[in-house]
């Protein structure tokens, strides 16, 4: 396989990673110890409950309960699991939270929920391609993966090894597994491979978060409709993999394999219920805030009507992912607490930026074009929105007031925060994003029935 073919991806992905990396800084390391609690619980002292450890930046507080004498991350178990297999090795050479806290956890950051996302941003370009118009430029899913990754709540939370930041990149990855089962006409070596990568990402999705269960329960259900019986039993084998980890974790800590954290430490915050108002309220809060952090979310909800009938599926799907979790959303007491933008909705913004590719699929020139500059516009402010939440940290706790104009007053008064990995790594996102401008304007993102060997051959 010549990496050739797939250098516009492997761009992509190194500088969306590359720049993640530069915005981890130490106000979310802080804020978010946590996420890395258990982590260190797991490497260190071979537990699970979070008490116990050595450094003082990680000592429990919030969102922990106590169950048969021990205390407990009110979170599913796959953000803890997925930062040990980075903290095994870190330790190994010498890195620990209690002499090298900020170090440490800014790198099981960026080799947990940054690299997911980025990889996330790739499984949506892939799509996006696939989805688009026959024959239409690549700006469409080139638009598509970096303003999900750049210009939505998701470019905040890359930068913390948060539970629902990673739940979200694996759901994306699923889909796109999913659906590159659909597109394969035969069920050989490859569907077989596909099919057992998509359960498996959709199990880790579980695994990792309760608010992803919802786009992985759309995803899960547009597998089935595909009707590719052969390939099912594949399927349901890597999602019990992914799942495994978690019934395990529950065993072991709650007694149950269906014990959940969340319900083990009742937090009934987040139990489903019907009340009118409170539907209502959850409605305009998210409408809100959505506006005023992503609307290209909005947008590309809107333009996902756009695409053809031969991905009905597609489409079914991620309305059924958006519409899932907003049901979920919509009917509980909690709306997350302190938090840079909407962050229960990250799980589904990937859903709605697909539909960005819909508007490929308009007949008129001039009006693809003021769309294209509309959605220019509004990518732009939003990123210039996310991008303070990146650098400035996503520990927010005052959601009558949006949260640019605090960020920016400090800002301005220079308190920015460290930014541990920026030293190491500012040199090679240089170099990556450079190389990924420069293949984009050379050509690598011209429209698919005008490249070279096309031209050539008339």
């Amino acid at each position: 396989m010549s990496l050739k073919k797939y250098r516009l991806e492997i761009l992509l992905f190194l500088s969306v990673w590359l720049v993640y990396g530069l915005t981890i800084n130490s106000r979310n390391l802080e804020s978010f110890n946590l996420q890395q609690m258990g982590v260190e619980a797991i490497v260190e002292r071979g537990t699970f409950h979070v008490e116990g450890s050595r450094s003082p930046k990680l000592q429990p507080l919030g969102d922990v309960f106590d169950y048969k004498g021990h205390k407990y991350a009110a979170k599913q178990p796959g953000q803890f699991m997925a930062g040990a297999l980075v903290y095994f090795f870190l330790h190994l050479f010498g890195l620990d939270y209690i002499k090298n806290y900020l170090l440490t956890s800014a790198l099981v950051t960026f080799f947990t929920a940054s690299l997911v996302a980025a990889l996330a941003s790739v499984a949506l370009y892939r799509l996006s391609r696939a989805m688009a118009r026959r024959g239409a430029s690549r700006f469409w899913p080139l638009a598509v993966a970096l303003l999900y990754t750049l210009a939505t709540t998701v470019f905040p939370y890359a930068g913390i090894a948060h539970h629902d930041a990673i739940a979200s990149g694996f759901v994306v990855i699923a889909f796109y597994f999913a659906f590159r089962t659909a597109q394969d006409s035969e069920e050989g070596r490859r569907a077989f491979f596909m099919s057992l990568l998509a359960g498996l990402f959709l199990g880790l999705t579980v695994t990792t978060s309760m608010l992803a269960f919802w786009p992985a329960l759309a995803i899960f259900l547009y597998f089935l409709s595909l009707m590719r019986w052969r390939v099912l039993p594949y399927f349901l084998l890597g999602g019990f993999a992914g799942v495994a980890p978690l019934l395990i974790y529950d065993w072991v800590n709650f007694g149950n394999p269906l014990l959940l954290p969340n319900v083990a430490g009742n937090y009934s915050d987040t139990f489903f219920h019907l009340a009118w108002d409170n539907f209502t309220g959850k409605l305009g809060f998210y409408l809100k805030w959505t506006i005023a952090y992503a609307p290209l979310f909005l947008v590309g909800l809107a333009g996902l009507s756009l695409l053809p009938r031969r991905f009905r599926r597609e489409k079914m799907a991620a309305a059924g992912a958006v519409i899932f979790l907003c049901a979920y959303i919509f009917n509980i007491d909690t709306v997350g607490t302190c938090q840079y933008g909407p962050r229960y909705l990250l799980p589904a913004m990937a859903f709605g930026c697909l539909g960005l590719v819909g508007f490929s699929y308009l007949e008129s020139r001039g009006v693809r074009r003021v769309w294209i500059v509309l959605i220019a516009l509004t990518g732009l402010l939003s990123f210039i929105v996310n991008a303070v939440g990146a650098v400035q940290g996503a520990m927010y706790c005052n959601l009558e007031q949006h949260a640019f104009w605090p960020h920016m007053a400090q800002l301005r008064r220079g308190e920015w925060g460290t930014f541990p990995l920026f030293a190491w790594l500012f040199i090679p996102t240089v170099m990556f994003v450079y190389s990924f401008l420069k293949a984009v304007v050379k050509g690598e993102a011209r429209p698919r029935e005008l490249s070279t060997t096309a031209r050539q051959s008339k």
